[in-house]
């Protein structure tokens, strides 16, 4: 069934020693994201590099023809190192710092992986002159994009999807303001706008925005009606997951409009009575969400919580059914 949705493009950037396995791993966690969400954020990533996606030119600088056609065209970078920095160009290290750069420029997201899966240790001495110059450079990105590494083909998904769905959220948050900002509001950037560096925070290691977050998520079964026909019947739920790895409790949630108003036509339900004592480590709870001819197909989901040391916060998000 179709369904409208922001294209966002994403940049796979890496060396030449990107095995194989991990690529088709992210290209295969970005097609399930797809399917899983993208209905539900009304965003739909699409992945390009330079194997699937760039144009054979002659008679300009390689990096210069791969810049034009797929990296500035990009809306984020998803970069994969392991023990190479890669090869030089003009004025990088190596194409792929010179695309991360690029991106960074451009005020684009850019998430740097680190390959840490067990494998042969690097002994040559460029290998080795390799590994080092990447471990500096590394550590340079800190402060400019978002760094993770991992150790697991399982680990490298969770990054993915957890990557994949702060970007969601961000595009889906910039397109609903856009629509109802003023005018001359939208033609000013933020001050501090929000990226993967700047939004980010790691707890334990693992987490990305820490927190309880509501999404919504919906469910199709093939019906008969009362003539005989075929029809399509959807189940919609409110979904409140906790990216924290520890237990959260006295969780409660209620629902507004733009302006901060509560609203009560967004679920007939009154998912928003619904109180839970007590969260898991990364647990989630699922409402059914209840609507009628009429309802409202946005609002912003507000999340009430305290952590593990009895502070209260609040999270919000836009949970939409249509």
């Amino acid at each position: 069934m179709s369904y409208n949705a922001l294209v966002t493009q994403i940049l796979l950037s890496s060396p030449s020693d990107l095995d194989s396995n991990h690529r088709q791993v992210i290209l295969d966690q970005t097609r399930s994201w797809n399917a899983d969400h993208g209905r539900i954020y009304g965003v739909h990533f699409s992945v390009v590099d330079w194997k699937d996606n760039a144009a054979a030119s002659v008679g300009d600088y390689a990096q210069a023809v791969l810049n034009d056609q797929i990296v500035e065209e990009s809306d984020a970078g998803l970069v994969v190192f392991t023990d190479r920095m890669g090869t030089p160009t003009r004025d990088y290290l190596s194409g792929t710092a010179e695309e991360i750069d690029l991106l960074l420029d451009l005020r684009r997201d850019v998430a740097v992986l680190r390959n840490e899966c067990p494998r042969p240790p690097v002994t040559s001495p460029d290998g080795l002159a390799q590994k080092e110059a990447l471990d500096q450079y590394v550590e340079s990105l800190h402060s400019r994009a978002l760094v993770k590494s991992y150790t697991t083909l399982d680990e490298l998904r969770r990054e993915i999807e957890l990557v994949l769905t702060f970007l969601a959220r961000k595009q889906r948050r910039e397109a609903d303001a856009g629509l109802t900002a003023p005018v001359e509001d939208r033609e000013t950037a933020p001050s501090h706008p929000q990226t993967l560096a700047n939004a980010t925070v790691i707890a334990g290691g693992e987490a990305l925005e820490p927190g309880l977050w509501p999404r919504v998520e919906v469910s199709e079964s093939p019906v008969t009606d009362s003539r005989g026909r075929l029809r399509t019947k959807r189940r919609w739920s409110l979904v409140i997951e906790s990216t924290l790895p520890t237990p959260v409790s006295d969780i409660s949630l209620r629902f507004e409009d733009g302006a901060g108003a509560l609203v009560e036509d967004f679920d007939l339900g009154r998912t928003a009575d619904q109180h839970v004592e007590l969260l898991p480590p990364r647990g989630s709870v699922s409402f059914p969400l209840l609507q009628a001819l009429g309802s409202r197909s946005q609002a912003m989901c507000v999340v009430t919580w305290h952590d593990a040391e009895g502070t209260e916060h609040e999270t919000r998000a836009s949970v939409r059914t249509g």
